[in-house]
Parts: C-alpha cells; structure tokens; sequence
C-alpha cells in the first residue's frame, strides 16, 4: 500500500495548472501529507465543462467580536445582555481594506468580478468555468467519490495563490478540504403511542410512568417544569435548521399535536428557504422531530423551519456556510437557533481548521447579535457524530460544530426516575479549540475526578462538550400518519432550545432582552437551576467512554433543565441547593470588558428567501478565547491519535456532484 506523502508527492505535479495572470511568486496550498486516508483516493476523470462557485475568506480580526461577546453574554457584566446591531457586528469583523483591495485586484486582472457575501465583507464569492478555476489558481480540479457514503466532490490536491494574495486569505473552499460526510444512520423503532399528560403532583419528579418507554411533549412538560401557558411576547423566535432534503409536513404536525398536546390548537410553523430549499412533499424523520418537539413544547412561539436546499455546489459544508450568513444578514435573525446536523471535527483539525474557526465566529456574530445558537454533540458517543468501531484503539473523535466554544452543544439522557446519561451522547474535548475561561473551573473540576482514565485519548485542553443535556431517548413522532419512536441528541437540542425560548417569551414579556449565548450564564449563575446527572457513560472507540460524574461531565455536560429554577435565575431571583445531588459549579467570570452595545435582534421575519442567499462568515484566525496556552495548544491531540480513515475511489465526472450535495452532513437524530 501507498504511503500517504508519496502518494500526494507523486501526483502533486498533475495538481498544478497553468499560472492565473499576475506577476507575483506563487504560494502552492496542498492537501496535508499525513492524512491517513489519503492513500485511498486518487484523482478522477477529466471534468466536462461547467461552472464551480468558490468562497474566498478572507483575514480579520476576531477579537473584537469575542470580547464584546462575551461581555454581553455574562451575567457579572454591566452590559449583560446588551446583544450588538447587525452594523456593529459588521464593523467589528470587517477586513482591512488592503485585504479586499488586494484580492479583488487580482480577480478582475483575471476578469473575475467577485460578489460580497457575508455581511461584514469578510468573505468573497466567485463563480468560473472548471478550465478558468484550474487556471486562476494553478489547480487541477477532479472528481472523487467518498465510498462509505457513495458521495461525489470536485476536489483538487493543491492550489496556488499569489504571494501578496494568499497573505490575505485564509482559504478558498472547496479546493483540498476532503471533509468526509458521515452516514446518517437514525435510531427509528416502531411506536405504538404517545404519553399523555398526568395532573402534576406536588414534586415534578412524579412523572408519568409510561414516559419511562417513551418520550412526548407532555413528558418533557412534567419532567422539566415546563410551562404550558402559549407565549404572547412580540418578537419572539425559534428557528429550526434543516439541510440534506428534510421535510416538516404540516399536516403531520397537525395530527401530531392533536394527539399529543390538543390543548394546542393553532400549531404552525413558517418556511424560510435558503439555496433552494423545499418543504414541499411527505414529511421526513428528522424534519418531524426538530419541528414537532420545538412547536409542542415552546407553546406558541413563532417557530421558522429554515430549510437548506441543493444549490450550494458543495453540499451541507457549503449549506452551513450559506444559511449561517443568510441569519447574519438578516436584520432580525431568530433569537433561539437550533441545528441537528453536524459533522467529525477530526478531517477539519487535519485539514481545515480555518474553515471550523470561520464557522464558529460566525456563530459568535449571531451570538453578539442575541441569538442563542445551539447544536445537538451528536450520536456517537466518543467516536465522533455517529458510531465509529474504525477509531477502535485510536484517539477519540470530537464533533462539529459542537465543540466551537460560541454554541450550546445539547447531548443526551434516558430514565426518569433516576435520569441517566444515554450512551450514544457524543462528548469529549476539541482538538481545534482552547478550553474557553466560562467553562474552565468545571472541565477542570471533571478531570481532576477522571484522573488517568483515557489518557492520551484526547486533549485535555481543548474545549469540553456538550454543555447541556435533556431527554433523547424513544421521542415519538409522527411521519406520514405513522408514529415512530426516535433516539439521538437530534431529539434534545429542539428540547432545550425549546426551553430558552420560553425563558425569552417571560424576559421580554417583562420588558427585558432575550438571552443570546447562553454559556457563561449556564456555568456560573446557571449551573444551580439544572439537574446534574451523575450516571452512565458515551462508550466508544473500544473503551468506556466518558463517565458521567457530579458535576460538569463529558457525557450530560451540566445537567438538565429545571424550567423554574431557570426562570428565577434569568429574571434575577435566587435559587438556592444546586443540582439534585450537587450543588455548586463554575464561579462566574471575574474580569468582564466594558463595552457598550445596542438592542439585540428582535422578531423573526416569516419570509421566504428563494435566492439561495450568501455564504461567508467570520474570520478564520480567530480560534477560541480563554486558553493560557493560546489556539496552538488547543489544537494538539493526545498522544497516540490517528486519524479517521476514509476511501475515496475516482467519480464519473460532474453529474455525481449533485449525489455530494444531497448527503454531505450528518443528523444526530
């Protein structure tokens, strides 16, 4: 077999095209030479002629937006909670002028005229012929299959940039990014009924007990404390993300309620689509859960179903480019966003960790702006976003976009009475991003008790996930007038985003802002209005996984939600005892930064925008805040980590690369 350098060195000379026009030396950007997989691709056929869309981004600073991020998003701050303008994002991430001047300079030399499409400028969008790309940037685009997903891309090995352009851009995507689309493989089991409700008794914890087979919004309802008044603040949001085909029928919904909470009789949701997205036809398992456990449990919040479509060119990747920027530009983006699609973090912190760090300021741009951004950590346990036997003996395997430290990543619990931790919850520590301060005290807190227990399987200074955890175990949902018992974190972050968007229908009722990020208040104020689950464990990659422990874990995170004891934290009453069987946690932040900011966003608009709205986000230099020892540490992975293998087998040319478009994320249903 091949070895992986001598693979990429012997076809290198085939990657490179002839020189775009500019005088400049060339900078030459590969593939790395020690991707493990890459002994399993080679180059495809020729590509016929067609035209292939690229997102330049380009370099700025990050910091600002951190800063003022996080200012706002902590409670000991005199500006908690005073969320920035759309204007005052832009200015804070904007690149210099040299930078666009530069690049766009050196695209009209070639007759390129490139499109603005993150709102701050800090990313470009072009569109050329395969021919002129291979030449503009000395590449030779080919096609390649990823055969555990039968997925086709338009890749290249390596890719030049002139010298006074490439010091301004962090990537152009796609190029030598072979981000593999892991399988979905969605836990579904027949279900022959839904729970229904029970007349609450005076502790919360006597539950209906058929919820101990299966879960329905009622059990949620009772287990949480949840309230079933309809919200009626003005301007309150709850988007859904939906990407890869996935269809929320309204009439599914209907019936769904009708059964489940027939006290709910105006149940509804918008559509707003983005790169052509459809919610046209018979509804599908994960559109089903996200839209029926947001709708029947946040009682009457407006909710949006933002549903991502095929016209991005590259697939899901591209789609979490596009719909991000899409909210960012949006003068009022929703003010809970949930997301039950994700991806292994490990091709991107070999690869591409500049495209994770430009997704995940772009949540922190949504996060500054008011919105609370949560993703479910994913289904397999330690062994990334779905189970993974291959990583057996090797490092674990983190998720993305759970472990970037600007979202709220929800894992999973079963049981009710105790509640335990579901063994497919993914949690861990990134291997691209630095434990972040809010989270410092009680990740370390949770080492110190695990002791030598997965040594040398991950990094024990990378960012800790998931924070949070409800339920995600036997949902049951209706699809095509058909119950269906459903397991995955997919299931709990629309439970908890669920939750948030109560809590902001009483703020702003009070005349308050909403909550916008929500983690420095969960690990400091916060932590006492949660449940701590302190059993089971996230088997995987041949070992235990992470125990559950008192505490934040790597398994629940913080625990639970108590919809009560939250509401007294977040309109400022105290709470007192702590979790159930701990209490304490973080301390809350010290040292919060004086800056001023403006009104967050507000209601969500019910359009629909067919255009396929912009990629681009934030920059990519950025990384993670907090750490010591900066983004470089937080990068490096335990000892004895290898990466995750995938085979690549030559495509048929460009036809199969609407095939990659359909499946290139992954649901944590």
């Amino acid at each position: 077999m091949v070895a992986a350098g001598l693979l990429i060195l012997s076809i290198l000379p085939l990657a490179l095209g002839r020189p775009s026009s500019h005088s400049a030396a060339l900078v030459t950007r590969s593939a790395p030479q020690t991707l493990k997989h890459s002994q399993f691709f080679r180059p495809g056929g020729a590509l016929p002629p067609a035209f292939m869309h690229f997102t330049l981004g380009l370099k700025s600073d990050s910091s600002a937006l951190v800063k003022s991020l996080l200012d706002v998003s902590d409670p000991a701050s005199p500006n908690y909670r005073q969320h920035l303008s759309k204007d005052e994002v832009d200015q804070l991430t904007a690149p210099a002028p040299e930078a666009v001047q530069t690049v766009t300079n050196w695209l009209q030399k070639n007759n390129i005229t490139a499109e603005t499409y993150s709102s701050s400028g800090d990313m470009l969008r072009i569109q050329v012929p395969f021919e002129q790309a291979n030449a503009l940037l000395n590449a030779n685009f080919s096609t390649y299959v990823h055969a555990p997903t039968n997925t086709t891309m338009v890749r290249t090995l390596a890719y030049s940039l002139p010298a006074d352009v490439s010091e301004h851009v962090t990537f152009v995507y796609p190029t030598t990014q072979f981000i593999p689309p892991p399988t979905r493989k969605p836990q579904v089991s027949v279900a022959n009924r839904i729970p229904l409700s029970t007349k609450r008794s005076a502790s919360k914890r006597a539950v209906n007990s058929q919820c101990a087979q299966s879960i329905s919004p009622a059990c949620l309802i009772e287990l949480y404390n949840l309230p079933t008044t309809p919200a009626s603040a003005a301007g309150n949001s709850l988007g859904v993300s939906a990407f890869d085909n996935e269809i929320a029928n309204p009439d599914d919904l209907k019936d769904f309620l009708s059964q489940a909470r027939p006290d709910i009789t105006n149940g509804t949701f918008s559509v707003q689509s983005v790169d052509g997205g459809s919610d046209e036809g018979q509804g599908t398992t994960e559109a089903s859960l996200d839209i029926q456990y947001t709708v029947g449990v946040a009682t009457n919040v407006p909710t949006t179903f933002i549903t991502v479509g095929q016209n991005t060119q590259d697939g899901a990747l591209g789609g979490f480019l596009d719909i991000i920027n899409t909210l960012i530009k949006q003068e009022n983006p929703p003010l809970v966003l949930t997301t039950s699609f994700g991806f292994d973090e490990t091709p991107f912190a070999e690869q591409a960790p500049e495209l994770a760090e430009t997704l995940c300021n772009a949540y922190a741009k949504l996060g500054a702006r008011g919105t609370s951004v949560l993703f479910a950590s994913g289904d397999g346990g330690v062994s990334g976003a779905q189970s993974d036997p291959s990583c057996d003996g090797a490092a674990f395997i983190p998720t993305f976009p759970a472990t970037c430290p600007y979202i709220t990543a929800v894992g999973s619990t079963q049981g009710i009475n105790p509640e335990t931790a579901a063994p497919f919850s993914a949690g861990g520590f990134s291997n691209i991003f630095a434990r972040p301060d809010y989270q410092s005290s009680a990740v370390e807190a949770y080492l110190e008790q695990l002791g030598n227990t997965n040594g040398g399987l991950f990094n024990t200074s990378g960012r800790g996930y998931p924070d949070v955890s409800t339920q995600g175990v036997q949902f049951v949902i209706e699809v095509g007038g058909k119950l269906q018992g459903v397991d995955g974190t997919s299931a709990s972050s629309p439970t908890f985003a669920s939750v948030i968007a109560l809590l902001n229908d009483q703020l702003l009722n009070a005349g308050q802002k909403q909550l916008g990020f929500l983690n420095p208040l969960l690990y400091s104020k916060g932590v006492a209005a949660l449940n701590d689950i302190t059993s089971g464990s996230n088997p995987g990659c041949g070992t235990q996984g992470f125990p559950a422990a008192t505490g934040w874990d790597a398994v629940t995170g913080l625990g639970t939600p108590d919809f009560q004891k939250l509401s007294g934290v977040v309109g400022g009453g105290a709470v007192g005892g702590g979790n159930e069987g701990s209490p304490g946690g973080a301390p809350a932040r010290q040292n919060s930064t004086d800056t001023s900011g403006q009104a967050g966003a507000g209601a969500q608009k019910n359009s629909t925008d067919t255009s396929g709205a912009a990629a681009g986000n934030g920059a990519g230099e950025a990384g993670a805040q907090g750490n010591k020892n900066g983004k470089d540490k937080g990068r490096k992975a335990g000892k004895g980590d290898k990466a995750r293998r995938f085979v690549l087998r030559p495509g048929p040319g460009l036809g199969e690369v609407i095939h990659f478009e359909k499946t290139a994320a992954t649901t944590s249903a």
